[in-house]
């Protein structure tokens, strides 16, 4: 892309910084220095018509490649990412704007640091990028919530629609980044914005979603947004209320399955929603795929979205008319910290043309080779569609258009079957009106147009190459320009071809070949010059006698792939042989360089230009017969990197002994929520809910004992493949669970008669779900959903929780809100960089470790990188997948890896500069959780190269606080108080509340101590006694007794002693149950009944009607097997339904099986217990299976327990009906 002089910035600042590189991609104008004084700024036009967008009325062919700033926490390579992509052709960058990366609490935004997307559109306009913005509000893109911000969970208001509680928080955040986006406008001339994305692949075209949509465009042009509007909703908004300027596609042929590279599926055309008078734009094309927790990893994914399928899908589009391509993704990343959604793990490499380690692929040439077509070759940007004879092969297609205005024809021929693998070779017909027919392309009888298996090829015929006409030529065109006095064309085939270019003069022109065999035949009558070549290495033709000199420079592929183009404002440049070629600035007979480059340091530069430099240093190139420059450039020096040894070990989990203190957590007495889950019991106990909103969670529930409890039933989501919980109770170990409701059986001897028993359970958030399909996805609960002991299901439990320290004010404003979770270690400092670990236990690696929950290793690692170069380093993890632990991973302070050990597939983590430290000391911490208490530990760490160029590339350290023992000081009680109240209450009773204040061993005493209850409404205390209690020494409890009137009971009744004292106040919180009313005598309808508590695998439980989809009251009738049930419950396994007897029920009936809404899917087994014994069960159950029946005897029973289970196979379909259940009481 050329873009207009008056883009450069007008701050100083910007300016000097720019200096250097802004004239790589300006038209001639004032130098630099001479633009700072110019004002005001020139505004510029973005336009379009059914052809193309139109900058200042020329034509753009935007070939664009999507970027997430927020998936690379260092400024310095934003540019780094940027200049590649600019290097490979494209002009245009796709930027998303993550809204949950930038807002850690409701009203609070921070657009600093890794976060400066002021700076990020700066960068992108000095770089010389178009910018198509997408703001959303939602983005999905594979992160947190799909953009959303975690706060937003716990708000009222349906996602993605014109509700007016969802559209207050949207239009906060799209006020907030609309004011960045508008001052970044190509339209202003201050930046390089040149399109606006509205939403994301928004599919809902009824009149509620225009409403919506019609909303956010009203918002952008409220903000001040003058670009036009786009979108990637294939086609759904580009006519109609809400409609958008250009509504795009959004296509993904091959799909996400990267577990088989070698499959393909044929091409698409994208031009089925092409409507008049708009360009035909894919906002989102293939340019990789995501990859699972447990797949095959990225390099898969790299195979199967390669370099072939950029060469046959991506020309696919430009056949069918297509003149805007954005490809997502172009550099993936890492999704550093907790920014993953639940599927998938910490990489986003996507097998993108530029890897997460910032390498190039071998997708990235072919991208090369293509992008920089489209921008040499101008007549592409408006072209129709060109019917043409059928090529000599019939497995052969010639999709052609031509350009009306010029007669340029472009002939796109690939395998009719584009999955096919085999080799074909074809000639064409070329008919191009007034300047002749040519019935046999190639000419040559020795020649042919050949076709490897998934392959394409763009033929241009009817084009100037400068001053030279073309009629044809079977090489494609790498790129064409003008460099001093001569035209200069690079023209490419497979290597071991032949090539055919015909060209047209009015006399004989001199042909000279300068290097390689060329053939060249002149056709008198047609004024044709005709030559013919191998694709074999690089074959140099000099052609004088027309109106200019053309050198054509004939290549194999791979010797195309060796050349970079830029422009300046002196012209074009071309250079052959570097690693990459990051600037080119030209002024008068002077040129500056700047690149990479490797071990190999020989070049060409093809310039006029006499004076020379390459990253700021003089270079003497020597003249070659070809007119260019070859020249010897400063090559990458060998790079090591230290072992990683002098590790210190140390446990943690302290919240998982009965005696830990956590009377600072909040106790969990909410019976609400916004949440899109059904809580499994009361009170509610989802993470988000209490302002955990990331990572770790602990749970630490307190009850009495009624001498009745085996076990304890835990409902949890994670999110996800990789999610667990592990569990204890009084500091026994009782397992690790990834089950979304798991029994955890309490062995012989570990609960307590008397006073607490402590349950602690650590849970993990792996991410929000997105919400692709408007469905307040990013509401789905996390942490524990619910929570009831086996055998005593009505002994309440008092629960407490801990997540991130600090909730969403966090401690960590620079890394920022998605960085670290509610682990012990990270609460305490224990990932920073200057933690004090001296007194830790030294321990080599890989290590053994046989306790279970958390524990730390920690080291450091002094890098002595060469200056001078681009080192790309990261951490390596191997160990044997039959070791059941997770980790994370923190360098500095940045938690870069979410690392589990028995699921895979990564095990290699990239670390970006600035975050590391490559001159100097780094700091390594790595938590790993033991799930199984028997083969935890950690396998061998070590540092990788990912790869290291001599460059002039450089970048600032961030900003990494460190430990600070103030600030993490974990809190610590001077004075305990503990509660005992009765378990159960009912309306009327009186009862008596009991608190006990200690003064643990070694704190000060405390003085003129008195206590009171804080009670629910309705409920009446009398007064304390004693009344007040003088002293309380060191070591000393007191106990206070109060005695209470019970009055309405709810199912949660929380009760509160505030202990107060001269020195300060201390208290503690109890949950009482309630005693629900028995079933009435006589014949009940189970569905009609209260429950004790009710989990689903997938939506809510739903009463009367089939589970349906995953929102209330969206079922159907029940049905199994054609046979309509007016009562019932509809279910998803993995789900559990407790229901209170009382000891007045007898009998149990119903009628079970999947139901018929299924299609025949599913499978499950249905299970009914009573007081923990099971009365009855089925086999496995089919959508397609007899229906099963049960007639139980019940007599005597407290619970009843209904439970659907999965068959092993997952969840998927797996839709369990209870029909007509039925309990007989008396």
């Amino acid at each position: 892309m050329t873009l207009p002089v008056s883009l450069r910035r007008a701050r100083v600042l910007t300016l000097l910084v720019a200096a250097a590189l802004v004239l790589s991609f300006l038209h001639p104008g004032p130098t630099p220095a001479a633009q700072a004084a110019e004002q005001p700024r020139a505004q510029h036009s973005v336009s379009y018509d059914g052809y193309s967008f139109l900058v200042d009325g020329k034509r753009t062919y935007l070939w664009s490649g999507e970027f997430h700033y927020y998936r690379l926490p260092s400024v310095d390579l934003w540019r780094d990412v940027l200049q590649k992509m600019k290097a490979a052709g494209f002009n245009a960058t796709s930027l998303y704007f993550d809204w949950g990366y930038h807002s850690p609490k409701e009203g609070s935004y921070d657009f600093t640091g890794v976060r400066d997307v002021d700076k990020l559109l700066d960068i992108a306009a000095e770089v010389g990028l178009y910018v198509i913005a997408r703001p959303g509000p939602y983005i999905n893109a594979e992160v947190d919530g799909g953009g959303f911000p975690t706060w937003l969970s716990t708000r009222p208001g349906n996602t993605r629609t014109a509700d007016p509680a969802y559209l207050k928080y949207s239009d906060e955040w799209q006020g907030r980044i609309d004011q960045i986006l508008a001052r970044h406008q190509l339209t202003d001339g201050r930046g390089t914005v040149i399109a606006y994305q509205v939403e994301n692949e928004y599919y809902n075209g009824k009149p509620d979603g225009r409403t919506y949509m019609a909303h956010l465009e009203a918002k952008a042009r409220a903000d001040g947004i003058k670009v036009p509007l786009t979108g990637n909703n294939n086609g759904t908004f580009n006519s109609g209320d809400g409609a958008l300027d250009v509504d795009g596609a959004d296509s993904y042929p091959q799909g996400f399955d990267c577990s088989n590279p070698t499959k393909w599926n044929g091409v698409p055309d994208i031009s089925y929603d092409h409507v008049p008078g708009k360009p035909l734009y894919t906002a989102e094309f293939q340019g990789g795929a995501f990859d699972p927790w447990g797949g095959p990893g990225y390099g898969k994914c790299a195979q199967l979205i390669n370099d072939q399928f950029a060469d046959v899908f991506y020309k696919q589009n430009i056949a069918v008319g297509a003149t805007a391509q954005s490809f997502y993704m172009l550099y993936g990343g890492t999704s550093w910290g907790w920014s993953a959604i639940p599927q998938n793990y910490t990489s986003y490499d996507y097998g993108a043309a530029i890897t997460e380690s910032r390498q190039l692929d071998a997708k990235y040439a072919q991208d090369k080779l293509i992008g920089y077509f489209t921008q040499a070759v101008a007549p592409l940007t408006k072209t129709d569609k060109l019917a043409v004879a059928q090529p000599e092969s019939p497995e052969i297609v010639d999709t052609a258009r031509s350009n009306p205005d010029t007669g340029t024809q472009f002939h796109v021929v690939r395998h009719k079957d584009s999955t096919s693998t085999a080799k074909t070779s074809t000639h064409l017909v070329l008919d191009l009106g007034t300047a002749g027919r040519y019935p046999v392309v190639p000419q040559d009888p020795k020649a042919t147009i050949t076709l490897d298996g998934r392959q394409s090829k763009i033929l241009v015929a009817g084009y100037d190459l400068g001053a030279s006409p073309m009629r044809y030529s079977t090489s494609e065109i790498m790129t064409n320009a003008t460099i001093g006095d001569r035209d200069v064309a690079v023209l490419y085939g497979d290597r071991g071809t032949v090539g055919e270019t015909v060209l047209h003069y009015a006399a004989k022109p001199t042909v000279t070949v300068l290097d390689g065999t060329a053939q060249s035949t002149w056709d008198a009558q047609r004024g044709d010059l005709r030559l013919d070549y191998d694709h074999q290495g690089l074959t140099r033709v000099l052609i004088t006698g027309g109106a200019r000199p053309l050198l054509l420079l004939l290549a194999d592929k791979d010797s195309a792939k060796s050349f970079w183009r830029l422009d300046t404002v002196s012209g074009p440049v071309l250079v052959r042989g570097t690693h990459l070629l990051r600037t080119a600035t030209g002024e008068g007979d002077r040129l500056a360089l700047t690149g990479d480059t490797d071990t190999e340091g020989g070049a060409e530069v093809f310039t006029a230009a006499k004076s020379l430099s390459w990253n700021g240093n003089p270079v003497q190139g020597q003249r070659t017969p070809s007119g260019t420059l070859a020249v010897t450039l400063p090559t990458a020096k060998p790079v090591s990197v230290p072992a990683l040894d002098n590790w210190r070990h140390q446990q943690e989990s302290p919240e998982s002994q009965p005696g830990f203190d956590d009377s600072s957590w909040p106790v969990a007495t909410k019976t609400t929520t916004n949440s899109k889950t059904t809580p499994a019991s009361l009170p509610v106990l989802f993470a988000d809910d209490y302002d955990f909103h990331t990572g770790n969670t602990w749970y630490r529930g307190r009850f009495h004992s009624s001498g009745k409890e085996t076990g304890l039933t835990l409902s949890s989501q994670s999110g996800g493949p990789a999610g667990t919980v592990s569990v204890w109770l009084n500091g026994r170990f009782l397992g690790s669970s990834a089950d979304a409701r798991h029994e955890f059986a309490f062995p012989a001897g570990t609960v307590l008669g008397q006073g607490d028993n402590v349950v602690s359970v650590l849970t993990v958030n792996m991410g929000h779900d997105e919400d692709y399909n408007p469905s307040n996805g990013n509401k789905s609960a996390r942490g524990l959903l619910g929570a009831a002991l086996t055998g005593a299901p009505l002994t309440p439990i008092t629960w407490r929780l801990q997540g991130v320290r600090g909730g969403e004010d966090g401690l960590d404003p620079v890394r920022g809100p998605l960085n670290t979770g509610g682990l012990y270690g990270e609460r305490a400092g224990w990932s920073l960089p200057g933690y004090p670990d001296q007194s830790w236990a030294r321990v080599s690696l890989p290590a053994n470790d046989t306790t279970p929950g958390v524990s730390w290793y920690r080291t450091s690692a002094t890098l002595n990188l060469p200056q001078g170069q681009d080192t790309s380093i990261g951490l390596e993890i191997a160990d044997s997948p039959s070791r059941h632990y997770r980790a994370l991973l923190f360098v500095n302070g940045w938690q870069l890896g979410q690392y589990v050990n028995d699921t895979g597939p990564q095990h290699s983590f990239p670390v970006p500069n600035g975050v590391l430290n490559p001159h100097g000391a780094n700091s390594i911490a790595i938590a790993v959780w033991n799930t199984d208490g028997s083969t935890g530990g950690l396998g061998k760490v070590r540092l990788v190269n990912y790869g290291s160029y001599a460059s002039p590339l450089t970048v600032a350290l961030n900003p990494s606080p460190g430990y600070d023992a103030r600030r993490y000081a974990m809190p610590e009680s001077s004075v305990r108080v503990a509660l005992d109240t009765p378990g159960t209450v009912t309306s009327g009773q009186q009862t008596t509340v009991t608190a006990t204040v200690t003064v643990p061993q070694g704190k000060r005493p405390i003085s003129e101590v008195t206590a009171a209850l804080a009670l629910p409404e309705g409920w009446t205390a009398g007064a304390a006694t004693p009344p007040v209690v003088h002293t309380i020494g060191s070591g000393q409890s007191v106990k206070f007794t109060v005695p209470v009137k019970v009055g309405p009971v709810r199912q949660v009744n929380a009760v509160s002693a505030k202990v107060r004292y001269r020195e300060g106040s201390a208290g503690d919180t109890r949950v009482l149950g309630m005693v629900p009313p028995a079933p009435p005598a006589g014949v009940n309808q189970v569905s009609a009944l209260p429950w004790l508590s009710a989990s689903n695998g997938w939506g809510p439980i739903e009463r009367d009607t089939s589970v349906g989809e995953d929102k209330p009251g969206d079922g159907r009738p029940i049905t199994l097997r054609g046979k309509v049930f007016q009562h019932g419950l509809g279910t998803n396994a993995p789900s559990d339904a407790q229901f209170y007897l009382a000891g007045r029920c007898d009998r149990f009936t119903a009628t079970v099986g999947v139901d018929d809404e299924t299609n025949g899917a599913g499978s499950v087994s249905f299970r009914v217990l009573v007081d923990g014994q099971v009365l009855g069960t089925t086999p496995v159950l089919t959508g397609t299976s007899p229906t099963a029946s049960f007639d139980l005897a019940t007599t005597g029973g407290q619970v009843l327990d209904l439970v659907v289970d999965e068959a092993g196979d997952g969840p998927g379909h797996d839709h369990g009906d209870w029909a007509e259940p039925v309990l007989t009481c008396h």
